[in-house]
């Protein structure tokens, strides 16, 4: 196959190439601790904007991913995230005062079609996109069946360990989410929920700050 010898020719002629700094695709607030840096994943063309803004006071361990130009997440103020992959196409928003644990994984798209069709393809495209572009295999990939929708996740929501959100759910002020969950649907403010899929298990008393 061509491509498995063209991948080898790169591979033993590869230069060192210059990278453009990471700090131009995000907004940090100086005030934000990033736990280990700003890592930021890039398996596409990038666009010349922010991908990623942060407020303040904040303590965060996270991968920001991106597989196609599109996607953006937004993190509010006094935000401690002890480790979260974002995987974004169309748009993931957190609010203030937010706390998340480990192993968290928030994903808003499907990644491929559920029907054979629309991905017959898939694989075979990245293959070859593996071999062609130094290993990244989605760089080619047809999104056009390909569902996505927003992810929003209120004020002083807590979230558990290994947990999972996908596409279009929006979590409500104050909700807690059990460790291990697989939120598929939207969270109301103020309940506890856990499971997979989530659904609720009891509301939280709201107490006014005194």
């Amino acid at each position: 196959m061509n491509y498995i010898k063209n991948f080898l020719k790169k591979l033993l002629t590869k230069k060192h190439k210059i990278v453009d700094p990471i700090s131009s695709f995000a907004d940090v607030s100086s005030s934000t601790i990033l736990i280990n840096g700003l890592k930021l994943r890039f398996d596409t063309f990038k666009e010349d904007r922010k991908y990623v803004v942060i407020g303040s006071n904040g303590i965060i361990s996270a991968n920001f991913i991106f597989e196609s130009e599109m996607g953006l997440v937004k993190i509010g103020n006094n935000v401690h995230i002890g480790g979260v992959n974002f995987i974004s196409r169309e748009s993931i928003t957190v609010g203030n005062d937010v706390t998340m644990a480990w192993d968290i994984t928030i994903y808003d798209h499907d990644s491929h079609s559920i029907y054979w069709e629309h991905r017959k393809n898939d694989n075979n495209q990245c293959y070859k996109d593996y071999f062609e572009y130094e290993g990244n295999n989605v760089i080619n990939k047809d999104w056009t069946n390909v569902k996505s929708s927003p992810i929003k996740i209120e004020d002083k929501v807590w979230i558990g360990f290994g947990v999972t959100i996908l596409k279009g759910v929006n979590i409500g002020e104050g909700a807690v989410v059990a460790a291990k969950s697989v939120v598929t649907k939207n969270v109301p403010p103020w309940t506890v929920v856990g499971g997979n899929p989530a659904r609720v298990l009891k509301p939280i008393e709201f107490k006014e700050d005194h």
